[in-house]
Parts: structure tokens; C-alpha cells; sequence
């Protein structure tokens, strides 16, 4: 499963040509393992990956707040604003200026309230910008692509991350608005129409703001988006027993506010002067508080996990072995075979879906949830990151009639339709030239649209990560998909152009170095880590969850992106166009028999559906 973080992350198989351009990829990948991370900080300057440590604080002495919730299901639209707010992460800091979701500036929370949505029942959401000053809370460097109001102001547009939407209410990165009334050349409306057709999970919204992304998240604009369904599985627990934990990391300075890096980590760099390519924060936020503690009583709970960080992925253990931990959930929705787990892998982005078990443990113990993951450069790894909360054992009832399932459908019948799928090879990359930044395939946000996949199409992503250093955290909008395998990579030797990524394995100039290993079955995702120098293969649905059809039109404009969801790396360059393409005539014949379960069992529509169902 994925929240045990084995090598699952990572494999694929042998695929496409480009072999030159393949061969300048790895060799770009490998500047991520010589980062210059040597430079001395500047007097009054935020320097990447030298940031001044955070003022000492006390963990554990705050409780975990519960955050707002808001019903969206009652037909009536809801207004959403985004507010500048001051609210306190932790009683021994002065309180931080943030930028809130909320109905009110007074009522604005960061995270922002959670979105109670029911599965068939359309939402309506308006997202107003009320943010009027000239500037943002953090230096924006003026050589990333990025929104530029005329009229100057911060640009907001919010997405919801992993839903079914229509591309005019996606939140596509430049249909961004100001509080003046300057708009993005994609904008449409602040109004959304979210038709939650899909099935019953975790969703989160967040900015999404072309070249603002990394800014507005650190600076507060997320939260959750719950739909619920009448016929999720029994007997689980709810109420104040099922327990959202946003999870985030920030650095902060003595006087409160965030400490975002002002310099990029080389001096030296003339382009993207004030760039760091991973911000990660030596003080772990749960709920918006730091290093909060949980009472909990001795029985069954369920937590639902966003790991809402820029860049620093988590592995969550509890220091006490005898919490059961079982996994019934991920991005898409519930697995279909629960997994009991030892630790909880959560790169950014990931939601996971936990039942959480303390019936072992005796009244009036203590538990602490750790943070065990190590960052590829050391200093990403204080030891204040390690620590996250801190749980009480205390009297009280547990939950009535709770218990955990040992299945939750069927597994999805792959066999036919991966032998139909239409097949694409996409790397992953670091660019040194003409200036550092991160690239998918080789390409950058302005470059023409290559991922243009057929409606209703199946589609095989086989995906290179050829950096040497850090993984990348793979996005798509509007879709699923299924995780296939992984394999190794011998960069090195393909840096020399000693062996081709085309050849499959065993052939001798394959640059894989071992066979394809399938994956363990971890259920739908929206968002994959992708480990350094690996392939790793997904297959991925151009269709709704629910099976037929989409609702709406999902060719119109203006379309959809796919990206990387470590978002410094989104800013800069690594986001793509995703254009979707009206079905062929074979596909528009066949398309009704897709899904034949609830929980998506894949079936084939027909055997020449796939032949031509996209292009490479």
C-alpha cells in the first residue's frame, strides 16, 4: 500500500524514442545532486536553504482545533472570500499574518473551513478576492512566469484538487482575478458549480495562480473538501471520532511572521533571483497549530490526512506499536482491500484515509505521532520537523458500532484494458540552461500542448523521473488513475550514452537495470511520487469514476494542466497544458460499458476503442 512508502512510487516499462533529448534530460537531472548549497547567508535576507531557525517554542502545550465546517449541499450558493487575517500558530509566537479562507474576515480560518459536500448533489461556491494590498507577504520574483495585473494586487484563483469539474471551474492556473477587477486571460466567473458526481473521498481546494501557487499556499489559501455519500460503508466512525489533520511545515520569525526565502540558494544566479526550488519549514502545523495534542479514548477513530506542505514529504509512526493502524482510503476514494500498516507514507498533496486504533492502550498514556521521513539534503531535516503531535489517552466512551471492514469492493479487472491503452514516455528533469529551473518532458508552461489525450480513452503514463536528487510529485487535473509498476534506472550510464531508455530491460543497452516490478494495489490516485531515478507506470482513464459520461464538456476551454505538486517546482517550470480531445467515433460507439462497480471495476469497451483512442 502507498502509506507504507516501499520502492511503489516509482517503476514503469521501456518506452519511446527521443533518445537525444532523453540523453540532455539525465544529464540535466543530475545537477539536483551537485546543488551549490554552500552560500553564505545575506544580512537581512532569507537565503534558501540557509533560512534562520525559527524562534524555540514548546510543543504540545495547545490543543488540535477542529476546523470550521460549512454544508455546500443545501442548493443555496456559498461565498468564499480570501481575507488578510492575523491569527496565533502557537501562544509563545506573536500571531502571523496569514491570507484566510472564510465567509468573514472575522470568521476566515487557516486552514480554511472544511466544504461538506454529498456525492449527486451539485455545490455552488463563489471564491471572492479580498485581498487590497499592492504587494503579496512575500517577495515575488519578477523572472518566473507568473500573472501580472495590470493594476498591481495579489491574483487568486482557487482549484479543487482531485475532483471531477468543468474546465471553466478548475481553477486553471491563469484564470486568476485581483480585488480590483483584473482578470487572467483564461478567467470565466468566481462562481463554481461543483456536480460531486464521483465517488465519496477527500478532496482539498487551494490556490492554483500561475506563478503565485508556492506563494499563497505557504501564506494560508487551503483546506478541505469532503463529499459524503448515504451508502458509504458501515459502521465506521464519524463525528468526534473522525478527526481531519492538515499537516504543513513553516518557518517563522521572532516577531511572528512567516519566513519565506527572499534569495535564491545560489547567489550567483541572475534569473530567478528570489526562487528556492524546496521550502520547507522547521515547525510542523497541524490544523494551523504547532505541534498541537489530541485526548483520545481507548477505541476505534478515523483520520484523514492532507499533507498540505510546499515541498517535505512525511512518514507518520506512532511511537507506541500497539496503535493499530489501517489504511481504507486514498486520494480517489476508499481501497478495496483495507491494509493494516507499520507507518504512514504522505508526500505533499496525498490525503490518506485511516482508521486509527487505541484500544490497547492503557488510560492515561501518552503517544507521540513522528515524523521519521529524511529529506535528500540535510538541511530540510531539523529535529523540530520530526516532531508532529502528541495524543492523550483518557477515560471516556468510545465509539459505538464501529468496526474495520475487511473489504471495500472489488479490484479493478485491468488485463484487457492496459493490452488497449494508448501509450506515452514522459520525463522528468532539472534545466540548467538558460537558468535553472524544473521541466516535464523537456518542455515549460508556454510551449505548446503534447498531452492532448482522447475523451473516454485509456491511456499508459510511463513516467522518468532523472533527477538524482529528490522526488517529484506528479498532478494530474480532472482524472484518476492506477498505479502499474516501477523499475529502476541506471542514470549514470545513461548520462554517457552507454544505453537507451527505449530497449526493455535484459536487452544490453537497456538503461533499466531491473525488470518492471507490478504494484502493490494502493487504489485511485490524483497525485504519485515519483522517486529519484526510477519509471514509474500509471494507467489513466480519460472518463468520470462513475462510468458513461461526463456531465459537461470537458474538451471546452480552457482546459485542464497536469504538474509537478511540489509547488516550487509547479512555479517554475514544471506544469503542462492537458487538452483533452473529443472521442473518436469508435470510442463515442463503445464507451457505455467502462466501470462496473461502484468502486470502479474496469472493463473494456471494445477491442479497437484503445487502438485509437490517443496519440504518443
Amino acid at each position: 500500500m502507498e502509506a507504507k512508502c516501499r520502492r511503489h512510487d516509482s517503476r514503469s516499462h521501456p518506452g519511446l524514442g527521443h533518445q537525444s533529448s532523453l540523453h540532455i534530460a539525465i544529464l540535466i537531472g543530475l545537477l539536483n545532486v551537485a546543488l551549490d548549497v554552500r552560500a553564505e547567508p545575506v544580512l537581512n535576507e532569507s537565503v534558501c536553504l540557509h533560512m534562520s531557525v525559527s524562534p524555540a517554542l514548546t510543543p504540545y502545550i495547545q490543543e488540535l482545533p477542529r476546523l470550521p465546517s460549512i454544508d455546500i449541499s443545501t442548493g443555496v450558493q456559498v461565498t468564499l472570500g480570501v481575507y488578510k487575517v492575523s491569527r496565533s500558530v502557537h501562544p509563545e509566537l506573536p500571531n502571523t499574518t496569514f491570507y484566510c479562507y472564510g465567509t468573514s474576515g472575522e470568521t476566515a480560518s487557516c486552514p480554511g473551513p472544511n466544504l461538506e459536500a454529498k456525492k449527486d448533489v451539485t455545490s455552488y461556491v463563489r471564491f471572492e478576492n479580498h485581498l487590497t494590498d499592492e504587494s503579496h507577504l512575500f517577495v515575488v520574483d519578477p523572472t518566473l512566469r507568473q500573472a501580472k495585473p495590470p493594476r498591481g494586487g495579489i491574483p487568486l484563483i482557487t482549484h479543487l484538487h482531485g475532483a471531477e469539474t468543468e474546465p471553466k471551474y478548475d481553477g486553471h492556473a491563469e484564470a486568476w482575478y485581483t480585488a480590483a477587477g483584473d482578470t487572467g486571460p483564461a478567467f470565466v466567473t468566481r462562481d463554481r458549480e461543483f456536480l460531486n458526481q464521483q465517488p465519496e473521498t477527500l478532496l482539498w481546494y487551494h490556490d492554483h495562480t500561475l506563478g503565485y501557487t508556492r506563494l499563497n499556499i505557504v501564506a494560508g489559501l487551503l483546506g478541505l473538501y469532503f463529499i459524503r455519500s448515504a451508502h458509504e460503508p458501515p459502521n465506521l466512525p464519524s463525528g468526534e471520532f473522525e478527526i481531519p489533520l492538515v499537516i504543513q511545515d513553516k518557518q517563522f520569525l521572532p516577531d511572528g511572521s512567516i519566513n519565506f526565502p527572499t534569495k535564491s540558494f545560489n547567489l550567483s544566479v541572475s534569473s530567478a533571483p528570489n526562487w528556492c526550488p524546496s521550502y520547507m519549514g522547521d515547525v510542523i502545523l497541524v490544523n494551523g497549530k504547532a505541534w498541537p495534542f489530541l485526548n483520545v479514548v481507548r477505541g476505534l477513530y478515523r483520520f484523514r490526512i492532507l499533507n498540505a506542505a510546499s515541498a517535505r514529504t512525511f512518514r507518520l509512526m506512532f511511537s507506541d506499536s500497539r496503535v493499530k493502524i489501517v489504511q481504507i482510503g486514498t486520494d480517489g476514494g476508499y481501497v478495496w482491500t483495507p491494509v493494516e500498516l507499520a507507518d504512514i507514507y504522505c508526500p505533499p498533496a496525498y490525503r490518506l484515509d485511516l482508521l486509527v486504533d487505541f484500544s490497547a492502550i492503557p488510560v492515561g498514556s501518552t503517544i507521540f505521532l513522528n515524523n521519521s521521513y529524511m529529506e535528500s539534503l540535510a538541511t530540510n531535516n531539523p529535529t523540530t520537523a520530526r516532531l508532529v503531535m502528541k495524543l492523550n489517552v483518557v477515560e471516556g466512551l468510545p465509539a459505538q458500532n464501529v468496526s474495520i471492514p475487511t473489504s471495500l469492493g472489488p479490484a479493478p479487472n485491468l488485463t484487457e484494458v492496459i493490452s488497449q491503452a494508448a501509450y506515452r514516455q514522459l520525463t522528468l528533469s532539472t534545466q540548467s540552461e538558460p537558468y535553472l529551473r524544473e521541466m516535464l518532458n523537456l518542455r515549460v508552461w508556454s510551449d505548446p500542448a503534447t498531452e492532448m489525450p482522447q475523451l473516454y480513452s485509456h491511456e499508459i503514463w510511463d513516467i522518468v523521473n532523472l533527477n538524482g536528487l529528490g522526488s517529484h510529485i506528479i498532478h494530474l487535473h480532472l482524472v484518476n488513475f492506477l498505479l502499474l509498476e516501477w523499475q529502476p534506472v541506471d542514470v549514470l550510464k545513461a548520462s554517457r550514452g552507454l544505453c537507451s531508455l527505449s530497449k526493455p530491460f535484459g536487452e544490453p543497452d537497456s538503461c533499466f537495470t531491473e525488470a518492471p516490478t507490478p504494484a502493490e494495489s494502493i487504489g485511485w490516485k490524483d497525485t504519485i511520487a515519483v522517486t529519484p531515478l526510477h519509471s514509474l507506470k500509471v494507467l489513466v482513464p480519460f472518463f468520470p469514476r462513475s462510468g458513461g459520461s461526463y456531465n459537461f464538456d470537458a474538451t471546452a476551454f480552457p482546459g485542464y494542466v497536469w504538474h509537478c505538486h511540489k509547488i516550487d517546482h509547479e512555479d517554475h517550470d514544471m506544469m503542462r497544458p492537458l487538452v483533452i480531445q473529443p472521442a473518436s467515433s469508435s470510442l463515442k460507439r463503445n464507451r457505455a460499458r467502462i466501470y462496473k462497480s461502484r468502486h470502479g471495476d474496469i472493463s473494456s469497451s471494445d477491442p479497437a476503442g484503445g487502438a485509437d483512442s490517443a496519440s504518443s
